[in-house]
């Protein structure tokens, strides 16, 4: 998912063991950027959707040779990635992906293969705030905290940061790779099965730990840790456990625009997507744009739109059973965020950089100018799942005033200091329909395999493909994976023809 500022991110000593991680039974991975020749004559390739998945596809597909056009359905390139900008002082925040550790290679590789400024996402020594049951306490920068619950030693021992691993670490150790035979091993096949919540409560978890976890990373996928597949937290925890984070200079949308920027081929903006007609040859794709429908035909077609919009986008003939189940089954997570401008940082001035770790209808707060010079600031509030809908559907102005009232929560002296809000609701975006991918009990190791698959001469990519969904780095790895896959199944086509 689109990386929450968690603070475990500013914990070195990690247990180690999670680099494997990524990897899942019958998942195609693909490796890290391949550099693809040329195979056999150059083809005509349609990308539907500029987001990073489409965009590296195109990228990388265009390197090798082929002539490829994007068609997008907004103004400019980035999809999830986008940046926010108009506030006071040149500040800026992130409406969607937020930062990434340096082993997410592929967001790591392009930034830097693009000479893009990175810098860290934190500043040491700075502590967080808790809001959970009515009780508020600090949260010290190594994670240790006065936690007013009853809580097992262990649990106590670990602190907020690292309370998930106390259940889970054993699972990531143990994860190995799937390449190897006799993988995965059945107990971790069944965590797929389980809910995080009922995985947590069979392993002894007490209440207070739990809503600890709630109110952490995981809390922020789907609906909460009833809705989401132990596995898949098990993994969440295990690809976002190492330290430091980094963010892009001037914004993240930097990325995307660098992508653009080397892009070649035809980009046709503000084109939506209307149906999708393919036969043994070729892929027609309809879309209107300027008011006009029009068609384009392609030899292949790279598919990066999120399922929800794929789903009421008529496709002939029909995908496979298989494929149409993970369009209809696999959900994105509502995520309400709100931005709080204020005319000077109060909570800097007390030590703490804005995060703050709730159960509140805000759920979690951060600073996105933590990072950013000037008196001004910013506090965002992020909300998911069920909260993110029932602030998404209040009207601005009473969604800021419930927000500042519940930063206030949290952190004091905001009032007087308030200046302005903006807010990015994604489940209300025409073109996302939501934020990221979570899966549900069952359906990571049942639909994350057929979301990947091609069907005919269409192929899918995007962060939902991926096993490090909701992250820059699925997106990217999705769109290298595709990439490698057309080249491939192009150089087979052209053998066959030869012989």
């Amino acid at each position: 998912m689109p990386a929450q500022p968690t603070r475990r991110q500013f914990i070195k000593d990690i247990a180690a063991g999670t680099a494997v991680l990524s990897f899942l039974p019958g998942v195609t991975v693909a490796r890290w950027r391949s550099r693809m020749k040329p195979a056999g004559s150059p083809k005509n390739i349609v990308v539907l959707g500029a987001g990073l998945a489409g965009l590296s596809a195109a990228y990388e597909l265009e390197k090798a040779g082929h002539n490829v056009t994007i068609i997008e359905a907004r103004k400019k390139a980035g999809g999830r990635v986008s940046t926010l900008r108009g506030f006071s002082d040149g500040l800026y925040a992130e409406a969607g992906a937020l930062s990434f550790p340096s082993d997410h290679e592929f967001t790591w590789g392009y930034a830097n293969d693009f000479r893009l400024p990175l810098r860290s996402s934190f500043k040491l020594g700075f502590d967080a705030m808790a809001n959970l049951r009515g009780k508020s306490f600090r949260v010290h920068f190594d994670g240790t905290a006065d936690i007013p619950f009853d809580l097992t030693p262990a649990e106590r021992s670990a602190g907020v940061y690292r309370m998930p691993f106390v259940y889970m670490s054993r699972f990531m150790r143990e994860v190995g790779n799937p390449r190897k035979a006799g993988w995965p091993p059945d107990n971790l096949r069944d965590l797929d099965l389980v809910s995080c919540r009922r995985f947590l409560g069979d392993r002894g978890a007490s209440d207070g730990a739990i809503d600890i976890i709630e109110a952490s990373q995981l809390g922020l996928l789907g609906f909460g840790l009833d809705s989401i597949s132990a596995l898949d937290a098990v993994l969440t925890e295990a690809i976002t456990s190492n330290a430091p984070f980094y963010e892009i200079g001037d914004g993240n949308d930097q990325l995307p625009e660098a992508f653009r920027d080397r892009f070649n081929g035809a980009f046709k903006k503000k084109s939506v997507v209307q149906r999708i007609d393919q036969d043994q040859n070729s892929v027609t794709v309809t879309f209107t744009r300027k008011g006009q429908l029009q068609t384009m035909t392609a030899d292949r077609v790279v598919c990066a739109l999120p399922f929800p919009v794929l789903k009421n986008i008529p496709v002939t003939p029909p995908f496979s059973a298989q494929k149409q189940r993970a369009i209809n089954e696999m959900k994105l997570t509502p995520v309400t965020r709100t931005y709080l401008q204020f005319s000077s940082r109060p909570w800097e001035q007390a030590n703490l950089d804005g995060t703050g770790i709730t159960d509140l209808p805000i759920q979690t707060v951060y600073s996105p100018t933590l990072s950013q010079a000037g008196p001004r600031g910013i506090l965002t509030s992020y909300s998911a799942g069920q909260r993110a809908l029932d602030l998404g559907g209040m009207s601005e102005s009473d969604r800021q005033r419930l927000v500042l009232r519940r930063m206030g929560d949290v952190f004091s002296g905001l009032d007087s200091r308030f200046e302005s809000s903006t807010d990015v609701v994604w489940q209300d975006d025409p073109f996302t329909q939501g934020a990221y991918t979570y899966f549900q009990p069952g359906q990571l190791t049942g639909l994350l395999p057929a979301a990947q698959m091609n069907e005919g001469r269409i192929h899918f990519a995007g962060e939902h493909t991926s096993a490090w969904h909701g992250w820059m780095n699925g997106a990217l790895e999705s769109g290298n994976r595709v990439a490698d896959e057309i080249n491939q199944a192009e150089a087979m086509e052209s053998l066959t023809l030869l012989s």
